[in-house]
């Protein structure tokens, strides 16, 4: 057995030398688990883990805020990894309850998602894995390094509503590696419903946005939506309109940075130039 420091949780997590039974409550530590080369030690899920899609063949844990414990239970984990933010109160409460629980921060930059590949492959005992992954991921940042023409952009997901980025967030950093100058609310850490009179005094140059994982939508439809909202006028300049495939945006593990950024960046490279 080890012993691993989780500062999240304030105290140390008995883990064994090597991990073989993991269970995933958020999709970014699924993609984690499996991008560094251990898909078969995932043996549950969160609702919301769809990315690579063989991965929902795992057993349905719980979700964010909850878990099916008789599901847990019989799976019998010898490690469930969680984020910060608003899956701590469960985290404590699993971990109260003697289950092997490690919590892992939220990014707010791009960097801070490599930063917790390694601190997955620590808590799975298999930190020789971290090593190429991440290198991989920086060469993908370096390379796109001031790749778009600077412009201003908007960003929405769909999150059950819609919410925007502040300067607390990784996809906040990520866009201005590229180039962009993101259009923000004033005073915003990281993730906010963006106000309707802050909305109307913006004029941006891209609009992204992000719908709900699965959910396919076309460039028309969301420019639809935004006018139904009183927006018009940000259409009078015709500004590049990109739509993700979905959950792209809003997914803060490995696969963003190795594959979904990139593809954004590449979108709005060839709308900017249409």
């Amino acid at each position: 057995m080890r012993t691993v420091p989780c500062p999240l949780l304030g105290h140390s997590v008995g883990l064994p030398d090597r991990v073989e039974r993991i269970v995933s409550l958020s999709p970014s530590l699924t993609d984690c688990v499996v991008q560094l080369g251990f898909r078969d030690r995932l043996v549950g899920r969160s609702a919301w883990c769809w990315r690579p899609e063989a991965i929902e063949e795992l057993p349905v844990v719980g979700s964010y805020t909850g878990v099916r414990e008789e599901v847990l239970h019989r799976l019998d984990p010898d490690l469930i990894l969680m984020t910060s933010g608003v899956q701590e109160e469960l985290a404590r409460k699993l971990a109260r309850a003697g289950e092997p629980v490690y919590v892992v921060p939220l990014p707010t930059t791009p960097w801070g998602i490599l930063e917790n590949v390694v601190i997955v492959a620590v808590a799975m005992g298999e930190i020789e894995a971290a090593e190429p992954l991440v290198a991989r991921l920086s060469d993908r940042l370096d390379a796109l390094r001031g790749a778009l023409t600077p412009r201003n952009v908007y960003v929405e997901i769909d999150l059950g509503g819609p919410v925007t980025i502040g300067e607390g967030s990784y996809a906040y950093w990520a866009l201005r590696w590229v180039g962009l100058s993101p259009l923000i609310p004033r005073g915003t850490a990281a993730w906010s419903t963006p106000p309707t009179d802050w909305l109307e005094t913006i004029r941006p140059e891209v609009v992204i946005y992000d719908p709900q994982p699965r959910r396919r939508e076309d460039a028309d439809t969301v420019r639809e939506r935004f006018e139904s909202r009183g927006l018009q006028r940000w259409f009078e300049n015709d500004p590049a309109v990109v739509v993700t495939e979905g959950d792209v945006i809003a997914h803060y593990g490995p696969w963003f940075i190795g594959e979904g950024f990139p593809d954004l960046v590449r979108r709005i490279s060839e709308r900017n130039e249409a």
